[in-house]
């Protein structure tokens, strides 16, 4: 599902993703969980506030955003 991503720079100088939108809502990343690359796409697992967290794949050619996963957030 292609998606629009807020990015931002981190201390090494690469682009990352602060925020995305998801239907009408707006969702703050606020921990990148891990990232990994394959081919020519990166891939942020990201944890929202709620607790919920996202994998969201960057494919540099075209240069778009799709959302990869979701996961509920865990139960106490």
């Amino acid at each position: 599902m292609r998606i629009c991503v807020r990015t931002e720079r981190d201390s090494a100088g690469k682009e990352v993703p602060c925020g995305f939108q998801l239907g009408e809502k707006q969702l703050r990343v606020v921990t990148i969980v891990r990232r990994w690359h394959e081919n020519s796409q990166r891939h942020f697992e990201v944890q929202v506030e709620d607790g919920r967290r996202f994998v969201l794949r960057f494919d540099a050619d075209p240069c778009k955003w799709d959302l990869a996963a979701v996961f509920r957030a865990a139960t106490k």
